[in-house]
């Protein structure tokens, strides 16, 4: 049996203070890794402490408490959300990431070529750097690190001021990058559509701490809380209470609409306050029927696309809820406000959570 890969970086009871005139913030981090060739995704709200956690993780902030371990001594490097380029063409900024390695002139002309290359600027290694779109910048700050073997990528934003087109270029030379070179990296972002993209776990910050880690589809399907829930696209949270039904558990909503899940049945006591969380893409919209189980009709209040993605705001049981078809394509290219529709989900979609009561 082949020996388990050692963590590329691990995390270990880490907490951080940040005083200021202002305020005082505190990071704290029970446990955190990196394993070879996996990409993590850090997203949270503003002030939550996303780049603090990458400055931390990065040996640039002091510790108050904790523990950094990398993977054969190499230390994390941590690409600025706002890179610079220095002063020569493309080839000589990569090269100066290396001064002090105590490489042979050979070696360091190999690196640079293959940075340059994994992120997709070879043909422009003789070019000025100060000459650079910010598309360009940004893939010289990642060939600049890359080039130093470190044992973790981490990005501040690196998808920030780049149009979609160069955003989907970058996010696939990360992909291969991590893959090929079985490179760690974790990347904050605001934007869940471009974590979702990239990240084989994702990970949720908020005031400092990590209020839940994991695999991408867990924490998108499976969110904690109702906070969680929201910040990673739940945005359908219907409250009701719980109560036994031939698929384990179903939510009353008001009397009338109930939804079943596959909630086992003594996850909630009965009569006990819930959430049923529903994902905008797993609720079917159908003028005849839907698939899966009907949970009944809706009203269609508002429709709005962006080309690729066709919302659909409706009124169920009291309630605004949104629902995701693809746009341009069957029945978004009919619907319309004032339609009424069957709206139906499948159980095993249906994400139950404790409510208050």
């Amino acid at each position: 049996m082949s020996e388990a890969r050692r963590p590329s970086l691990e995390a270990c009871g880490l907490r951080v203070r940040r005083v200021s005139r202002r305020n005082c913030f505190e990071l704290r981090v029970d446990a955190l890794s990196l394993d070879p060739g996996e990409l993590l995704a850090v997203i949270g709200p503003n002030g939550a402490g996303k780049t603090t956690l990458l400055q931390a993780l990065a040996g640039l902030l002091p510790l108050e408490a904790g523990e950094l371990r990398f993977a054969d001594a190499q230390p994390p490097v941590l690409v600025f959300q706002r890179p610079i380029a220095l002063v020569g063409s493309v080839a000589h900024n990569v090269r100066s990431a290396l001064r002090g390695a105590r490489l042979e002139r050979a070696a360091v002309a190999a690196r640079v070529t293959e940075a340059l290359a994994h992120f997709g600027i070879a043909e422009l290694a003789q070019r000025r750097a100060h000459g650079l779109s910010g598309g360009e910048l940004r893939r010289l700050a990642l060939a600049r690190a890359f080039a130093r073997r470190p044992s973790a990528l981490l990005l501040d934003e690196p998808f920030e001021d780049l149009d979609r087109a160069a955003q989907d270029g970058l996010i696939d030379d990360l992909e291969r990058v991590t893959r090929r070179a079985g490179l760690a990296v974790a990347l904050v972002t605001h934007d869940l559509r471009r974590a979702v993209r990239v990240a084989d776990r994702l990970a949720v910050l908020r005031e400092g701490r990590l209020e839940q880690i994991g695999a991408l589809d867990e924490v998108l399907q499976r969110p904690g809380s109702p906070r969680i829930a929201r910040l990673v696209g739940m945005t359908n949270l219907l409250p009701g209470v719980a109560r036994p039904a031939p698929s384990g558990l179903a939510v009353d909503v008001d009397g009338e609409h109930c939804i079943e899940t596959r909630a086992p049945p003594g996850a909630f006591a009965p009569g006990a306050p819930v959430w049923a969380g529903l994902r905008p893409e797993h609720i079917k919209i159908d003028i005849g029927r839907g698939a899966g189980v009907p949970i009944g009709k809706g009203a269609v209040e508002r429709v709005r696309s962006d080309g690729a993605l066709c919302t659909v705001a409706l009124r169920w049981s009291g309630h605004e809820i949104q629902a995701h078809l693809v746009a341009g394509r069957g029945l978004a290219r009919t619907i319309a406000a004032g339609d009424g529709v069957l709206l139906s989900v499948r159980p095993e979609d249906v994400h139950v959570l404790p409510r208050e009561a």
